[in-house]
């Protein structure tokens, strides 16, 4: 039996497919990509099959679990931002219609489990944003890629309910790492791109010599690198009997002013500067569930995690490492 990524060759997808192979061993792994990236599973290529095929296509999706016997799926394909101008009915499709195709399709082919991705954003409306938001907490999402991950939320749990599909959640904060500032849902056109980079790739920007302004050192953040998030990812379409369906997915809690200091300490000859004007955070989770109800332990600190990735992004680049990872 197999597992099947969607979104499999993006920025967490290509991460979950990488540690699946390499570290537990999974033999029959299928990513499930509109527009595939091979660069970003290169080095794992001959251990999985890549699919080019459409959320939005229900017979894709269905044609895929069938051809490929999948009995797991990791639901990844999704746009990360808000719609782009004038591209808001296509936009909610693939946020919303692209997870219904994918329950319709595991529902019909008696699929074991399926995880999908909420997000923190969820609760971005709060008006306090200083405390930390539990998995069940009420959702006040301020924004549309927001109000589609709560709507995700809610289906998932109507299909495990009324319909016996096993559906478990991952609520990601702000995870970091290579393909971060790259994605595949990008070549859509429906993302709406922002003038400046997200603060969260600015450190591989550095690291690729350019100059870089880092938001104040006193905000706080929950930083994941993305190999941790892949364990996590794991954990969720492996437990048995989970005994609840949301899970909040966070690992090391740190000030901006951390980070920054990590990066000029790895990498001194960049021209890095400190903002005087916050920037938008993502809410603060507590991740206890995760932690005590499936075992989860995150192998990187913030400086393990960003010095592996620097490293990765420069290797890339032709360049030396700044460290050893």
């Amino acid at each position: 039996m197999a597992i099947m990524i969607t979104g499999g060759t993006g920025f967490l997808g290509s991460y979950l497919a990488r540690h699946l192979v390499e570290e537990k061993g999974e033999s029959d792994l299928v990513l499930f990509e509109k527009y595939p990236d091979l660069s970003r599973v290169d080095d794992i290529r001959d251990r999985v099959t890549v699919v080019q095929g459409d959320v939005l296509e229900p017979l894709e999706v269905l044609t895929a679990i069938q051809r490929h016997d999948v009995d797991r799926v990791a639901h990844l394909a999704y746009i990360l931002s808000e719609p782009a101008d004038g591209k808001m009915r296509p936009y909610v499709d693939v946020q919303c219609m692209g997870m219904i195709n994918v329950f319709e399709a595991c529902l019909m082919q008696g699929v074991k489990r399926v995880c999908f991705a909420s997000s923190a954003a969820v609760f971005a409306g709060h008006p306090d944003q200083d405390r930390d938001f539990h998995d069940d907490d009420p959702p006040m999402p301020d924004t549309i890629y927001g109000a589609c991950k709560n709507w995700g939320d809610h289906i998932a749990q109507v299909y495990q309910r009324r319909y016996g599909l096993d559906t478990v959640g991952l609520r990601p904060a702000s995870v970091f790492g290579l393909g971060r500032g790259q994605r595949g849902s990008w070549s859509s056109g429906l993302a709406g791109l922002a003038d400046t980079p997200h603060f969260m790739v600015l450190p591989e920007l550095a690291a690729l010599g350019q100059p870089i302004e880092m938001p104040p050192a006193h905000q706080m953040i929950d930083w994941m690198y993305a190999a941790d998030a892949a364990e996590a990812w794991h954990l969720v379409l492996t437990v048995q009997d989970p005994k609840h369906r949301m899970f909040n997915m966070v690992s090391e809690r740190r000030r901006i002013g951390d980070v920054t200091a990590h990066l000029r300490n790895i990498l001194p000859d960049s021209e890095i500067s400190v903002s005087s004007t916050p920037t938008t955070m993502t809410p603060l989770l507590n991740n206890d569930r995760l932690v005590n109800e499936l075992g989860f332990r995150a192998r990187y600190t913030m400086e393990g995690g960003m010095t592996h990735y620097l490293n990765m992004v420069r290797e890339r680049a032709g360049l030396p490492p700044v460290a050893p990872a």
